[in-house]
């Protein structure tokens, strides 16, 4: 019986000794992107009537609609980020930067 509970104990112990050292090495995930130039979040900007010639051609590869695609403007005007999700196994995610 008394092996039971050193086996119970050291057990719990490597858990919470676990759950430190990945607490400490994790980085916490960010919901939106950031600009690389000055690390603040990026502010999400409806589509214009005149999009990139290059997310153009992807959604027409894939047969997506414009719709798809969400423009991300850094607020300090260092850049704009073109996103076009994966939705499949066929097509990749796109990204275009282009500078303001």
């Amino acid at each position: 019986m008394d092996y039971v509970g050193f086996f119970l104990g050291s057990v719990a112990f490597l858990g919470l000794i676990t759950d430190k050292i990945v607490n400490r090495i994790g980085k916490p995930a960010r919901k939106f992107p950031s600009c690389l130039t000055c690390g603040s979040n990026m502010i999400t900007v409806g589509l214009p009537k005149f999009m990139p010639g290059e997310v153009v051609n992807h959604l027409d590869k894939y047969g997506l609609p414009t719709n798809t695609a969400s423009r991300f403007i850094c607020p300090r005007g260092h850049y704009q980020l073109w996103f076009v999700p994966r939705f499949g196994n066929t097509e990749r995610s796109f990204f275009l930067r282009e500078q303001l």
